[in-house]
């Protein structure tokens, strides 16, 4: 490998940096709320051997909790290294996979194109626009591990006979399988690599590829196995949504040669009719894409391949939305690989400098659409106006910067478009709430619950009942979001502290459990806090009656009481917490005992007598 070429690669990955520098600090987005910040299993590395044997661990949400236990493993590790959920630490672990995928599409590409031109479709691949999504998306991360792991079995296929005949090039494949299953692909993949750029036989090639779809059918029934079962990845009706996916490979096909108009979360719909002009030019455009693969030359059409049968999976079973701008990634590994083929070899360089420049610099511009939550759900609506879900995430925006009036026109324009939907009654409830109307908000709290009664919707509706001081009331809900979603951290916290401010009998598994899963929870620090003295206890507790933090003015005042049971002002301090909680029946009792122990505690009576007992 001569010094030019070395600096090349070099300059390739500073600038592949450089275009990504941007997005370093940009926020969680879409699933990274559930897979990373609610996600209490990710937040201690003793959790790890679980990884790879409950699905659960993926997800606080039971029905996205998909067995991949690779991902799960590197953001657990991303979480202990940036010492919590700092963004920079996540985001720099995805710079680095894409370089390392960048660095095996050079040695992938290299024996079919030659050098030159594989390192520069690695880099046209690695700062292209349109992959801006999975890069920012960080539980795309899955997209990056398995197609690092799928890379990795092509090369040593490539470049060691002993793995060749051993079957050993599989292994990366089945690690990365750990991420996510392109392994479905990979043995269709190797028989027209064997084809086309080995020129085998075709009963040759499907012999050679045969393995890889043995050993990719049994990984693929091992892992749906793994699956949570209450894991739900399909969409609506199959025959609409394939009719769409031509149009949809057409729109991704442009998105590779002109990527403006990227947008995260599109409004289109699936096609009711075959013969819609949209799915008419989808057609043509496959059959175009049949044609070409037939006529051109071997590399090329290698390409073209890999970017149909790239495709195929997410075309053929229906998916929620019928289009994902990061289904693309693995794509376009294809895509420029059939750019570079296709180029002569005369305006290759010049045609590919321009190309990188420019994609670079889109890649630097749509990382700042990425910024934030605000940032990328304005730039939605204004792309996909028809979006309920778009609207609604804007509406959360806005009421995250007090703009709660925004927020309800927000969410009433995603209602029009989306009248059934669970978490919108949710936000609607919380906006209501801050907007003082708690008979809307709770209204829509228990519409939610109509809908769909997930973790979510039980835990707002708990949340809601807390600050309205009626913890009583939430206590069996964050129960229910606790059994349905374990790892749901906040629904955790919630119940532990309700459950030491109340003494209740459940808490002490729930603490040994949350032990084990998260030894660091703040609510752990909080449920757990001891005083020195009976003084210091009784103080604490003043100080957060005054705060009007009630859980942790019942908490100090009963380690005021183990330091002195006799106390009738601990009791009595006790009570009025617990009364502010929404928890009579304990305030009384508490009030009874602050008597007991002196019968002319005025407080203490007159507080019993304003609850009517």
């Amino acid at each position: 490998m001569n010094r030019n070429f070395l600096f090349a690669c070099a300059a390739a990955v500073v600038l592949i940096a450089a275009a990504y520098a941007n997005s370093l600090h940009n926020s969680f987005h879409f699933d990274d709320s559930h897979v990373i910040e609610t996600n209490v299993y990710i937040r201690s590395l003793a959790n790890v051997p679980r990884f790879f044997t409950d699905a659960h661990t993926f997800s606080s949400l039971p029905q996205n909790a998909t067995y991949r236990p690779l991902v799960t493993l590197s953001l657990a590790l991303d979480y202990a290294a940036g010492g919590g959920l700092d963004p920079r630490a996540f985001h720099l672990t995805q710079l680095a996979l894409l370089l390392v995928f960048g660095a095996l599409l050079v040695a992938f590409f290299a024996p079919i194109v030659g050098r030159w031109p594989a390192l520069l479709a690695a880099t046209l691949f690695s700062v292209h626009t349109a992959n801006t999504e999975t890069m920012n998306l960080i539980s795309a991360r899955s997209e990056l591990l398995s197609g690092i792991g799928l890379l990795a079995s092509f090369v040593l296929y490539q470049r060691s006979p002993f793995a060749r005949r051993s079957w050993l090039y599989l292994i990366p494949l089945a690690i990365g399988a750990l991420a996510k299953a392109p392994l479905v692909v990979f043995a269709p993949l190797l028989f027209v690599y064997a084809w086309l750029i080995e020129e085998q036989p075709p009963r040759r090639a499907a012999r050679i590829a045969l393995p890889s779809l043995i050993a990719g059918i049994a990984l693929l029934i091992f892992l749906n196995a793994m699956n949570a079962p209450e894991w739900v990845g399909g969409g609506g009706s199959a025959l609409h949504y394939a009719i769409t996916q031509p149009f949809v490979w057409l729109h991704y096909a442009r998105l590779f040669v002109l990527p403006i108009g990227l947008v995260a979360d599109t409004d289109l719909q699936p096609f009711a009719r075959w013969y819609d002009t949209r799915a008419v030019a989808g057609d043509a455009f496959v059959l175009l894409l049949l044609w070409a693969m037939r006529k051109a030359r071997a590399p090329i059409a290698f390409g073209l391949a890999w970017f149909a049968i790239a495709l195929l999976p997410t075309s053929l079973f229906p998916l929620a939305e019928v289009s994902n701008e990061h289904r693309v990634f693995f794509a376009y590994v294809g895509a420029v690989l059939a750019l570079v083929a296709w180029l002569p070899r005369r305006s290759l360089a010049p045609v590919m400098m321009v190309l990188i420049a420019a994609n670079a610099i889109g890649t630097y511009a749509r990382n700042r659409v990425w910024q934030s939550e605000a940032t990328l759900w304005a730039d939605v609506v204004a792309k996909s106006p028809a979006n309920g879900r778009a609207w609604m995430n804007y509406g959360l925006t806005q009421m995250r910067l007090g703009d709660y009036a925004g927020a309800r026109a927000s969410y009433d324009r995603a209602a029009a478009l989306t009248p059934n939907y669970s978490v919108l009654d949710i936000n609607e409830g919380i906006v209501d709430a801050a907007l003082g109307d708690p008979v809307s908000a709770e209204r829509h709290f228990r519409r939610a619950l109509e809908l769909r009664a997930d973790a979510n919707a039980h835990f707002f509706y708990a949340r809601w009942l807390v600050e309205r001081g009626r913890a009583s009331e939430a206590l069996p809900h964050l129960r229910d979001a606790l059994r349905i979603s374990p790892a749901y951290a906040d629904a955790r916290s919630l119940l532990l502290t309700l459950d030491d401010a109340v003494a209740a009998p459940e808490r002490a598994p729930l603490l040994e459990d949350t032990r084990r899963i998260d030894p660091a929870d703040p609510a752990l620090a909080r449920v757990e806090q001891r005083w020195p003295s009976y003084a210091a206890a009784l103080q604490a507790g003043l100080g957060a009656m005054n705060r009007r933090d009630w859980p942790a003015a019942a908490h100090a005042n009963r380690d005021a009481l183990r330091h002195t049971p006799t106390s009738a002002d601990a009791f009595n301090n006790l009570g009025w917490s617990l009364q502010q909680l929404g928890f009579r029946a304990e305030a009384a009792d508490a009030y009874r005992r602050a008597l007991l122990l002196d019968p002319r505690h005025e407080r203490a009576a007159n507080n019993l007598r304003a609850l009517g007992r």
